[in-house]
């Protein structure tokens, strides 16, 4: 069963799908109904907004839906910001007679930080740029130097926000803080986003856990790695620091330069943009600040 949100285009691309299986067990039915309450929800058309200073949106009137258990599916769409200066490829190096190329430093169980040097891409968010942005569900701001996603409050609405260039193979790492959060109200990491509307994320919820999953054109969730606790997480409302090292259909995975978990998916195979995403599990105005968004090249 499919549910689209009109996917806007701010000078980019963005977007949002779903896995078919054979049998619908009782979660992904509730995941279903879900999607068919949000098909109800008003078309909007969505325009970038200006800058604003760092503050808590207004709290909305939530919407006409029936309220369900946490599905691991939903929709939403938001934007791709226009690439930034510093988000343009890295040449590579150009090997000569006298000069042996040098090996990536390959990261262990230790901090990938540590071992790969300076990032090839780095946003830190020192200006607005294209990143501002609001929808009925979803809005950024950034102001000191931070960016500041608010998922307004919509049980179980997903949206997320990626940007050029697009990227197979690399360590990808963001630090965020989440004050007033709970549950399993979530923010991850997008990689991989492409035109057929899937991407891979790697989600931190409010109550301690942390999963992998591939998000597919209908709208549907997929854990490839399930939600578990990690002592590697602090608590929401101190910076963590999430990273995915992508090879392939290889992927590794870090909490704070802590390797937690590992897995081989090969559902994305081609280069693509990258990101965030969040979900309010209901709290209104779920908030992350964001630090930083790098990755090293592979």
């Amino acid at each position: 069963m499919k549910k689209m949100i009109p996917i806007l285009l701010i000078c980019l691309m963005l977007a949002a799908c779903n896995y078919p299986t054979n049998e619908l067990s009782s979660e992904e039915i509730v995941q279903t109904n879900v999607a068919l309450i949000l098909t109800n929800a008003p078309e909007t058309t969505l325009i970038p907004v200006p800058t604003r200073e760092e503050e808590s949106p207004p709290a909305t009137s939530e919407p006409a839906t029936e309220i369900v258990p946490e599905p691991t599916k939903t929709e939403a769409a938001a934007p791709t910001p226009e690439p930034q200066p510093s988000a343009t490829n890295t040449p590579e190096p150009t090997a000569t007679a006298t000069t042996a190329p040098t090996a990536t430093a390959e990261p262990a169980d230790g901090d990938p930080v540590a071992q790969l040097g300076e990032p090839d891409f780095l946003e830190n968010f020192s200006t607005a740029g294209n990143w501002p942005y609001e929808d009925d569900w979803f809005m950024i701001t950034v102001s000191g130097g931070q960016l500041h996603a608010f998922s307004k409050g919509t049980p179980y609405w997903s949206s997320w926000y990626t940007t050029y260039p697009e990227v197979k193979d690399a360590y990808f790492e963001t630090t965020i803080t989440r004050p007033n959060c709970s549950g399993q109200d979530r923010f991850g990491l997008v990689i991989r986003w492409d035109e057929s509307q899937e991407f891979y994320y790697m989600g931190v919820t409010c109550d301690g856990t942390w999963g992998f999953s591939f998000y597919t054109k209908n709208n549907q969730i997929i854990n490839i790695v399930d939600y578990q606790s990690s002592d590697a997480l602090k608590p929401a409302n101190e910076a963590n620091r999430i990273g995915i090292l992508a090879k392939g259909d290889q992927f590794e995975f870090f909490i704070n330069g802590v390797k937690v978990g590992s897995a081989t998916d090969s559902r994305l195979p081609d280069p693509g943009t990258f990101g965030f995403i969040s979900m309010s599990a209901g709290t209104v105005n779920f908030k992350t600040s964001v630090d930083k968004l790098e990755y090293w090249e592979q």
